[in-house]
């Protein structure tokens, strides 16, 4: 992929320090043409199975570890979506776990395109959006 085909991208994560930097990190890449934050997981999948979103994110950067709903209860319930829906997205898990099982389960999951550990860098947004 390259900078002229960006994409559009949504942030699922409950911190807004994270939120902020991996936002700025995306927009100085060049490759997003939309940012859309979610702050818990719960908002995600509402905004993703009403599709009141003008377009539907391109890709997911999902965190692990929130509140009520955390990456993997999202992740089972994004697997509920209807595929149309899913075959235009990828989820990519960006998360601070180093924990071998939680690689482990997230390895097993079809929909998991890719895992990163933060802090998301310009090094790996470049990777990521490569491998498209």
């Amino acid at each position: 992929m390259t900078k002229g085909d960006k994409k559009n991208v949504m942030l699922v994560d409950d911190n807004e320090i994270d939120i902020f930097i991996n936002k700025k990190v995306i927009e100085f890449s060049g490759y997003a043409s939309e940012i859309i934050v979610c702050q818990t997981a719960s908002e995600a999948l509402d905004l993703l199975d009403s599709n009141e979103h003008q377009s539907l994110p391109d890709i997911i950067f999902l965190d692990l570890n929130m509140p009520v709903i955390d990456g993997f209860k999202f992740l089972f319930s994004y697997a509920q979506l209807h595929e149309n829906i899913k075959n235009e997205m990828k989820v990519v898990v960006l998360t601070s776990s180093d924990n071998l099982r939680d690689k482990e389960k997230i390895a097993a999951n079809p929909d998991v395109y890719d895992f990163i550990s933060k802090p998301l860098t310009d090094k790996k947004v470049e990777e990521l959006f490569k491998s498209f």
